[in-house]
Formats: C-alpha cells, sequence, structure tokens
C-alpha cells in the first residue's frame, strides 16, 4: 500500500484564487472614492487616507451575513477578509501586514469581484513588514483558542526551536488527515480555529494550523504552495507545507506527511518527524514550483 497517497489534496483553485481575485478588481483609473453600497455602509473610518499604525480598524452595517474586505498594499499585495455580521453589524481589526505605506482597501458581498462602489485608502505608519507573523484571514492566529494552545505548548522556557516542536508534534498527533474532501475534492478555504475544532483536515488545513500556532507563539511562519514527489507512485502532486523561521533560520517542514498515513481508504495516525527540518538536499529533490502565499 503506498504509504505517501494520502497526503495531498489538489489545491489548484486556492493557487488560482489570487489570479480571479485580481480579475475582479477595476483598473485604477476607474476608481472613486465610496463608503456606501444598497447593503454595505462603512461606518469607520469615515474618510479615505486616515493613518494607521499596523492595523486597520474597521466597522459598518449590513444586511448581508458577511462582509467580504479586500486589502491592496504597498507593493500590489492583494489580500481579502472575511467579516461576520451580527444583528447588522460589522467591526473587524484587520493588520496591514505588508509594511508601511499606502494601502487600498474594497468591500462587497463576492470575494472574489470587488466592483469599486466602496472603496477607500489607508496610511500605514508602521514601519514593520509583519506579513508572516501577523494573522490574517485564514491563518488566524489570534483566534483565542489557538493563542491559548500556542502559550500551552510554546512556554517561555523553551527555546524557539523548541518551541516549533512542540507545536509540530501536536498537529501531527492530533490532525487526522481528511481522506474524504481528498477524494471528493473538496476545495474550501478554512480557517485554522476551525481545523483545531474539527481537528481533520487537507494538507493546506495541516499548514494553516502550523502557521497560526507558530505565529501566536511569536515565530514568523509561511505556507507555501507547490509540488511534492511520491517516490513510490512516481508523480509530483500539488501540495501545502510551512517555513517556520527559528533560532535564525527558516526551517522547512510538512506536518501532513508526518500526520500519518492512508491504508484501504482509511487514514492510519503515525505521527513523526521525518519531514520536519528537512535538508536541503531532500527539499531541493522532493519539492518544487514553490510559491510563499500571503496567508
Amino acid at each position: 500500500m503506498n504509504r505517501k497517497k494520502f497526503q495531498l489534496f489538489l489545491i489548484s483553485l486556492a493557487l488560482a484564487f489570487t489570479a480571479v481575485l485580481s480579475s475582479g478588481i477595476p483598473a485604477e483609473g476607474t476608481y472613486s472614492i465610496g463608503f456606501r453600497t444598497a447593503s454595505i455602509e462603512i461606518t469607520k473610518p469615515v474618510a479615505s487616507g486616515v493613518s494607521c499604525d499596523g492595523i486597520l480598524q474597521t466597522e459598518g452595517k449590513s444586511d448581508l451575513q458577511q462582509v467580504w474586505f479586500c486589502l491592496r498594499g504597498p507593493e500590489g499585495e492583494i489580500a481579502t477578509y472575511p467579516v461576520p455580521v451580527s444583528n447588522g453589524r460589522f467591526q473587524a481589526n484587520i493588520h496591514l501586514r505588508f509594511g508601511p505605506g499606502t494601502y487600498t482597501v474594497w468591500a462587497g458581498d463576492n470575494p472574489y469581484h470587488f466592483d469599486g462602489k466602496i472603496r477607500f485608502l489607508v496610511e500605514n505608519r508602521s514601519q514593520s513588514d509583519t506579513r508572516y507573523l501577523a494573522p490574517s484571514a485564514y491563518v488566524d492566529s489570534d483566534n483565542g483558542k489557538v493563542a491559548a494552545l500556542a502559550s500551552a505548548l510554546a512556554n517561555a522556557r523553551l527555546t524557539d526551536r523548541e518551541k516549533l516542536e512542540a507545536i509540530y508534534d501536536w498537529v501531527t498527533g492530533n490532525i487526522s488527515y481528511d481522506y474524504c474532501a481528498y477524494k471528493s475534492g473538496r476545495n474550501l478555504l478554512v480557517k485554522a480555529s476551525t481545523t483545531l475544532e474539527k481537528k481533520t483536515g487537507t494538507c493546506r488545513d495541516y499548514s494553516f494550523v502550523v502557521a497560526a500556532l507558530a505565529r501566536a507563539a511569536g515565530l514568523p511562519a509561511r505556507v507555501i504552495y507547490g509540488k511534492v514527489f511520491d517516490s513510490d507512485a512516481k508523480v509530483w502532486y500539488d501540495h501545502a507545507w510551512n517555513e517556520v523561521y527559528a533560532d535564525g533560520r527558516w526551517i522547512v517542514l510538512d506536518a501532513t506527511r508526518d500526520a500519518g498515513y492512508v491504508s484501504n481508504g482509511r487514514f492510519v495516525p503515525a505521527p513523526s518527524r521525518k519531514h520536519f527540518d528537512l535538508t536541503d538536499e531532500a527539499y531541493s529533490r522532493y519539492y518544487s514550483n514553490q510559491t510563499y502565499t500571503i496567508h
């Protein structure tokens, strides 16, 4: 039985997400400033061009169940954020993760298309680039349950590497691979906090959880999309994994492949550290087409 077959979930839809989103943003020349549509009203900020210190605090009213925000960073980085609506109101603290400069903000009801009716600018005064340390929409390291678990696992007495090892061991020992989702082709983006509660997911979900726990512990963490080579099947598959900065360097790790394997259509837990701190030789041989996401 092929032990590695289990870990690979097709994430091509997610890889195409940015391209689709970018095509859904109007050309710069067509923009105007706006804070209201028929279904959404931004009540904070009250003007375009306000200054922020790393975090945009936004509030508003809506008759929708969820409002989508889209941010474009100073260098054209694109990130989207779903914000739930409760009793006709919403509030969110959105991290301006891409360093100082001007950010364009849109809001709408569709994560794949922003018509520009709600559009304003904010200035980020913070000089810090926190794209791999601050929470994002799906790597929600500021979630209470995520933060509490990270604090319990990565106590202050540990070195950064020991903190990462404790996080990795917990993820590989407690998250089960969702083989049914893999086989069905379900490809929804799921928050790390949701996967923590469900305790099951595919490769991208594993990578979101590792990144969220690491960031909550103060360790910069990246989510990587690319391809991995199955040496048994002799095939390259789409995959997701992590790099985490600890003890002065980026450590490559693949929690999905170290969680266990699938036998006869069932996931068999077998946590290990075989793919923790991959060597340069192994990484270049078995992983390719790496894309550093901005999750």
